[in-house]
């Protein structure tokens, strides 16, 4: 069983839509070739006044190094207290999201139990289902969301460059689609805007929806930031060409 830390603000729900419902059981197909990463914990943040007849966007965040899953209780306020139902599955190596097999096999299953364990608990939109993180836990997002497409509304990385290691862009024709939020700090030392420039490029070509921010200082998860990802979303949520995207697929 997962060990689950839930936000103070959690109330009790269920996902009752046949959707979800569908979702909910392809995940766990996929979680049976992973079975020795369910023990991971994880946290959950519940929006105040949870309605459970509503379908939620839900948030998957994946942590910064310095930082457990609890990460997500001090960034959801700042995001929303109301839009999302989010999850946040701890990093087991090492409190770092790593770029070798092994670690991003983990890291798969970790969001895909991430997933499952919220749409099986709340009442999920599964169209509306979002990846994100900071630093190497937003690299790590967005290996994980050009990988698995088809899961996600889109993806998000605060100050996490692209991965560049084992093929992440393999299935480019697939994830071109798929919605891209990317933050740079201009003085960042782990993702310097020649990195960034070299990787837009690379997006650009590949024909990616990239929203990029860049922001004065250092890397930091600040409010304006988080204000901004959230204006992101809800855009994306109320886009009625991607949602047509969606429902094409």
């Amino acid at each position: 069983m997962n060990r689950i830390k839930i936000s103070p603000l959690a109330l009790s729900g269920t996902c009752d839509s046949d959707s979800a419902a569908s979702l909910s059981r392809t995940l766990r197909k996929d979680l049976e070739s992973g079975n020795r990463h369910r023990n991971q914990a994880s946290s959950v943040f519940v929006p105040m006044h949870y309605e459970k007849n509503y379908q939620y966007p839900l948030m998957v965040w994946l942590h910064s190094d310095i930082e457990t899953s609890t990460e997500i209780h001090q960034l959801m306020p700042k995001v929303s207290m109301r839009n999302y139902v989010a999850v946040a599955p701890d990093c087991n190596a090492g409190g770092r999201w790593r770029q070798d097999t092994d670690s991003i096999e983990a890291a798969h299953t970790s969001v895909v139990n991430s997933v499952d364990l919220a749409m099986s608990r709340f009442n999920i939109n599964p169209s509306r289902i979002f990846l994100g993180g900071f630093g190497n836990g937003g690299t790590m997002a967005m290996r994980i969301a050009m990988e698995r497409p088809e899961l996600f509304a889109g993806v998000m990385s605060v100050n996490g460059p692209m991965p560049e290691s084992q093929s992440p862009l393999g299935c480019w024709e697939e994830c071109r689609n798929l919605p891209v939020f990317l933050t740079q700090a201009r003085k960042s030392e782990s993702f310097n805007q020649a990195t960034l420039c070299r990787q837009l490029k690379l997006l650009h070509v590949a024909g990616f929806a990239l929203t990029l921010r860049q922001y004065p200082g250092v890397e930091a998860l600040s409010e304006k930031v988080l204000q901004d990802m959230n204006r992101w979303i809800m855009e994306v949520v109320s886009s009625p060409v991607l949602d047509a995207q969606r429902r094409a697929k």
